[in-house]
């Protein structure tokens, strides 16, 4: 087996087993904490979770991309890069400590909210990319699903009920810690304060800050229904779209995790103008989707409806019309992605970036127009037909930028 194909399988693994443990850490404190507990941590981790996109500005594709270039400076760019993001995350953390302190006169929640917000200081230690760029997804593996295990682990021992709120929450944030230390020594960091560093610094901002509007618009894009739908309709269908919205989320952040894997093979083999190579591992990506859709999303596609009755229970069953909408049109996402990250690699992020404006502004307009009669099938119908101007969008820049008949790869 080839090394691109052993990344793409840890990197599955990587997303499989850190999601299953998050998934039985997610039941565990929901029914030990019971509700007001549990409804307290899960709002401070949403708000943290959405803060933790402005530490990170795209710095972290960036490096995966560069390291695949230039292996030698792998230390370096973590040196560099970590650096820069634990002031980001140093100036984050303040911000939240006074928001906290502003709007709320009680103790526990604010004690609640900084131990919540360590995750900002974890995350900016986080160099699971610089593997990446090494294509040592072995070590990504290990990273999720270590840190995963020990969050569940550390909590299923010591939090017991309600009454052990902050001392779950400190625990899910010390134990993100542990594994970023011990990568980061095995990259011998070194902090780099010196102001003279922030030129460089500049430098990496000015491509991964593209990468990083990338990935908000793509947010954005992919919530912005679940608003939409509530201004028109009731919380009950935005539950049952909801429900739907977050299984495509969860198979889209699977295929994200096999795009960083053919990421680093991309860029260094466009680097060296090695197009065989760069052809070679896109098409291999291109299978890979091939056969998830036949194998995968088409059965699951025809028996949506039990699943969700099976998981959920007959009430959700409504959900099951725009899950099989959207898993249509999430082929075009599967399709997408290859080409995409190939764009990316070579340095063409900016068409990227036209590509997810652009769907992001045919979903709002489609959305407006159908919600109001449609609702939630209104909405699964706009993401269908963003995601097929996207796809056509993405392989038009990618016949433009990188001169290779993308289609030609399925063929071979």
């Amino acid at each position: 087996m080839e090394r691109l194909e052993k990344n793409f399988i840890w990197m599955a693994a990587a997303n499989i087993i850190g999601s299953f443990f998050s998934a039985a850490l997610f039941i565990y404190l929901a029914r030990t904490l019971k509700a007001e507990a549990f409804g307290s941590i899960s709002y401070a981790h949403s708000f943290i979770f959405y803060i933790l996109n402005f530490v990170d500005l795209g710095l972290s594709t960036y490096g995966i991309r560069e390291i695949a270039k230039n292996r030698a400076r792998a230390a370096e760019y973590v040196s560099e890069i970590v650096s820069f993001k634990l002031l980001l995350a140093s100036i984050l953390f303040v911000i939240v400590a006074v928001f906290t302190f502003m709007i709320s006169g009680q103790i526990q929640f604010r004690v609640l909210m900084l131990e919540v917000a360590l995750l900002l200081f974890s995350s900016a230690l986080t160099c699971d990319w610089a593997f990446q760029g090494q294509e040592k997804m072995h070590m990504v593996l290990v990273s999720f699903a270590t840190t995963t295990l020990l969050q569940f682990g550390l909590i299923y021992a010591l939090v017991k009920g309600p009454g052990d709120l902050l001392k779950s929450a400190l625990l899910y944030s010390l134990a993100a810690f542990i594994i970023p230390i011990l990568f980061l020594i095995h990259f011998k960091y070194r902090p780099k304060l010196e102001t003279s560093y922030l030129k460089q610094i500049k430098v990496y901002l000015s491509s991964s800050i593209i990468i990083w509007s990338i990935a908000i618009f793509a947010q954005v894009y992919n919530g912005l229904d679940i608003v939409l739908l509530g201004f028109f309709k009731g919380p009950q269908e935005v539950g049952y779209f909801t429900v739907a919205r977050r299984v495509i989320g969860g198979a889209t952040l699977l295929m994200i995790f096999l795009a960083n894997a053919l990421l680093p093979r991309l860029s260094s083999t466009f680097l060296a103008k090695d197009i065989g190579q760069f052809t070679s591992a896109t098409r291999k990506f291109l299978k890979i989707s091939v056969f998830l859709a036949i194998f995968v999303l088409i059965p699951l596609i025809f028996v949506s409806g039990r699943l969700i009755s099976f998981a959920l229970g007959n009430e959700y069953l409504p959900a099951a019309v725009p899950f099989k909408i959207m898993a249509v049109a999430f082929i075009f996402v599967m399709f997408n992605l290859p080409y995409s990250t190939g764009l990316v690699a070579a340095g063409f992020e900016k068409a990227v970036l036209k590509q997810v404006c652009m769907s992001a502004i045919v979903s709002v307009a489609l959305n407006i127009l159908l919600m109001p009669r449609y609702g939630m099938i209104g909405a699964s119908i706009s993401f269908f037909f963003a995601e097929a101007a996207a796809i056509v969008w993405i392989l038009w820049a990618y016949n433009k930028h990188i001169g290779i008949k993308p289609m030609a790869y399925i063929k071979r």
